[in-house]
């Protein structure tokens, strides 16, 4: 009986050991998620913030697609579209301050999306395929007027997105800005976060952004693997904004940009000593620059 008991015991206690490490993944992980986990805004509070810095709020816009929707913010107006999509996670409400900038919307409509999975787009799931991604975002931005002459910038994970735009609607981008671009197959590696976040308990206790986040980003090597090829073909005029001190996505991935997009009519890679991943918060400089640049690049 001594024994039988002893093994119960120490069944007991294996359960206890592994119900305390997911417990501890929770507190771990949702406490670092949960940081950040107010991505979106409500038009309200966009309201809020616009008119702080003394401007009208933009125009919110839900377009169908198949599936779900897409949901963007747009002020302005003009033949050149300014396109801004966001990282992973994330919303619209990440380039609000490009929205908010008199020089940028006198170039032309200033548009930031909510990509799929994030935001007010639905369904309010990952979709894990770069190609989906492009054709619902390219399709909402057809619907809103944009007939073409679209300037995008994608930030993150929102750079592959963008660059296959580029690759399946050529006659409809006009330039790319790839603000720390998650590119290269072999340079993406999951986190021990990553898998931590899989276990239902812990995915239960972070937020749906987050969620959401870790599980496109799981399957995203393979849709690097997919895009490659084609990246070759892409003649699209493009800058390539990298941090050196990028902890997130290695600078590397701009080496693999500058090695794959040899056809692109214009292309050039600005690497920056002492940034980081967040480009858009920390130097929106760059990201203004490069706007000019290649709006100039247009008129030419």
């Amino acid at each position: 009986m001594a024994i039988v008991k002893s093994k119960k015991a120490k069944r007991w206690s294996i359960g206890a050991v592994g119900i305390a490490i997911v417990g501890i993944g929770v507190i771990i992980v949702g406490s670092g998620f949960s940081g950040c986990a107010t991505f979106s805004i409500t038009p309200e509070e966009a309201t809020e913030r616009f008119a702080r810095s003394g401007h009208p709020p933009p125009e919110f816009i839900t377009q169908e697609t198949n599936p779900g929707t897409i949901h963007m913010a747009s002020v302005g107006e003009g033949d050149t579209a300014i396109v801004f999509v966001h990282g992973s996670p994330g919303s619209w409400s990440a380039f609000s301050r490009f929205l908010m900038n008199r020089d940028i919307r006198e170039l032309g409509r200033v548009i930031s999306v909510d990509r799929p999975g994030f935001g007010l787009s639905l369904p309010l799931k990952a979709e894990p395929s770069i190609e989906e991604q492009s054709r619902r975002i390219y399709e909402a931005l057809r619907k809103s007027g944009v007939d073409g002459n679209a300037l995008l910038i994608g930030h993150s994970l929102g750079g592959p997105v963008i660059a296959r735009m580029a690759l399946d609607y050529p006659k409809f981008v006009s330039g790319l800005i790839l603000v720390a671009p998650s590119m290269d197959p072999d340079l993406e590696k999951r986190k021990w976060y990553n898998y931590v976040a899989k276990f239902p308990l812990v995915k239960w206790g972070i937020s749906k952004d987050w969620a959401n986040s870790n599980d496109e980003i799981f399957p995203h090597k393979r849709e690097l693997i997919m895009l490659a090829d084609g990246l070759t073909s892409i003649e699209t005029p493009t800058i390539v904004i990298q941090g050196m001190d990028d902890e997130l996505v290695p600078p590397g991935n701009a080496d693999y940009v500058e090695r794959m997009m040899e056809e692109a009519s214009l292309l050039e890679i600005w690497k920056i000593d002492g940034l980081n991943h967040f480009v858009p918060w920390r130097r929106p400089d760059l990201i203004e620059n490069a706007i000019e640049r290649l709006v100039e690049e247009q008129s030419r």
